[in-house]
């Protein structure tokens, strides 16, 4: 096949972009494609979260009348005001489900992860897979101090991924942790 291709990335490979309006202005996206039918927006700015997901030109996830909402738009008091929901919205890291009081902090419906973007994000690409890694971290003074780094494997043999979390106590003292993969389906997969 290569002799019929000017570059690599007419069938598959990762395109990086930049939203310019709106309250998803300034997020970086990445768009990452197959070559079998599979198409992945990954959100570099929150989380590495999976935006979008299409088979074949066909839409899988369930995208939020707000939009895609850039991290300095979350509002932890009205969370549905800056939810994306996409195909994959992790949550966590200090919490998942409605608001709460824990050990006296207050913790916002499904926690922050979401909305903290990635400090060092890369892509690899060989014949069987597309690699991408990102990590973030959640950490506060005199708080919690957690590394996560995110991995997914996009094969190109077949429409399948493999997506690995790791979360590492970057601190002294002990730090609970909670998490919660939100899987949004949306039309016309439903």
């Amino acid at each position: 096949m290569k002799k019929y291709l000017g570059h690599p990335s007419q069938i598959s490979g990762v395109d990086e972009m930049c939203l310019s309006k709106g309250k998803g202005k300034g997020t970086t996206l990445l768009e990452v494609r197959n070559g079998k039918g599979l198409q992945f927006t990954l959100t570099a700015d929150r989380c590495m979260d999976i935006s979008r997901v299409s088979y074949m030109g066909y839409n899988m996830g369930y995208f939020a009348p707000a939009g895609y909402v850039a991290p300095e738009f979350y509002d932890k008091e009205k969370f549905l005001k800056s939810f994306t929901a996409g195909f994959l919205t992790t949550c966590g890291l200090e919490g998942v489900g409605v608001a709460c009081v824990d050990d006296g902090e207050k913790v916002p419906m499904h926690g922050t992860v979401s909305n903290i973007p990635c400090e060092n994000y890369w892509y690899t690409e060989d014949d069987e897979k597309i690699t991408v890694f990102g990590q973030l971290r959640d950490a506060a003074l005199f708080g919690r101090k957690l590394v996560m780094k995110r991995t997914y494997v996009f094969s190109k043999l077949e429409n399948k991924v493999t997506i690995t979390d790791e979360i590492e106590n970057a601190g002294i003292k002990p730090s609970p942790c909670m998490l919660l993969y939100h899987m949004n389906m949306g039309y016309p997969l439903l």
